[in-house]
């Protein structure tokens, strides 16, 4: 493996960089930004750029053109990913892949009788029948697809019937209606999107004994697409919550304030106290008509899905669902032993 080195002219600056979170921006000779990431740790990250070849010619391009190197400080790995993410949908570098499409993403509509679809991809948020947004387009589009040799649908008390058709079945208006009450069930409640994966599952097995793999695979294939719909619906532990979150930091505290997924407030503490979080919440309750409007839904999905994840996976966090019995003393005493 051939060990590169960095630059003679970055060496003083990639020195310079702290052991902290943060975001870094790699210019190109003409100090156009390619490329913008994130790091608990932007020393480390910036060096392993320079450390080994990489594999992706891509990636061996970008190296070759950078000329400088910006970098910004963050409190908190959090706000190192939101920070990254507000930066490339504005910037758009063009050796970032994420976060730069979301006008592209998708809602999944269930339709009213037709002749052909009972569920399509749409670009926008049509009724209240629309499940959304989604990034995952084609695989949206394929699931769709596949379903139709499925319907229709119908229901026995929490489980689904149905039989797998080559040819697709132009369903009466009865069966419509009943197939399409299937397809509203399932997307708006895990109870009953699990329910219809455990069916699907069973059929993906069933066909794979009896060494139809044509078949099993055609279930594996919408399995794959209910698992990336679950996943999302499940995880979602944000939506309709007010939530307190608090990290922290190497000089003290950051308290975040959550609010359907959006981050509406945040404030740094030297020290923290069960009066100070208190004082807290009365400063957002005071500034609640002043906090900014949420982006579109499309590119707030993105933000909403970074704090959603590190809410779910990181543990040196504390966190307090906002209600009127909600104890202020246990989570500074929680926050204080991490």
């Amino acid at each position: 493996m051939i060990k590169l080195s960095i630059p003679e002219h970055l060496i003083d600056k990639v020195k310079s960089i702290p052991e902290k979170p943060g975001v870094y921006k790699m210019k190109d000779s003409r100090g156009n930004i390619i490329y913008i990431g994130k790091s608990k740790c932007l020393n480390k990250r910036v060096k392993s750029y320079f450390q080994f070849n990489p594999k992706s010619n891509k990636i061996k391009t970008m190296i070759f053109n950078i000329h400088d190197i910006d970098f910004v400080v963050t409190d908190t790995h959090l706000e190192a990913q939101l920070l990254e993410c507000e930066l490339i949908k504005k910037l758009k570098p063009i050796y970032n892949t994420q976060f730069k499409n979301d006008k592209k993403y998708v809602y999944l509509k269930v339709e009213n009788y037709n002749k052909s679809n009972a569920l399509s991809v749409t670009l926008d948020r049509e009724n209240e029948h629309s499940f959304g947004p989604y990034r995952s387009r084609n695989l949206l589009l394929k699931f769709v697809d596949l379903l139709k040799n499925l319907y229709p649908l119908k229901r026995y008390g929490d489980l689904y019937n149905f039989n797998y058709s080559p040819l697709l079945i132009n369903m009466k208006k009865e069966d419509f209606e009943e197939n399409r009450q299937c397809l509203l069930q399932i997307l708006s409640q895990t109870k009953y999107m699990n329910n219809f994966m455990l069916i699907i599952k069973e059929k993906m097995k069933e066909a794979s004994s009896s060494l139809q793999f044509e078949r099993a695979s055609y279930y594996k294939d919408i399995l794959m697409a209910l698992e990336y719909l679950y996943n999302l619906n499940k995880n979602n532990i944000l939506k309709d919550r007010k939530i307190l979150v608090g990290d922290k930091i190497d000089d003290g505290y950051k308290l975040f304030y959550i609010s359907d997924g959006n981050l509406v407030f945040k404030r740094k503490f030297y020290n923290l106290t069960a009066k100070n979080v208190n004082k807290f919440l009365s400063e957002v309750k005071s500034l609640k008509n002043n906090i900014d409007c949420p982006k579109s839904e499309k590119n707030n999905l993105d933000f909403k899905l970074i704090i959603n994840n590190e809410l779910r996976t990181n543990p040196l966090i504390s966190t307090l669902f906002i209600n009127e019995s909600c104890n202020l003393k246990l989570f500074v005493n929680n926050l204080q032993k991490i």
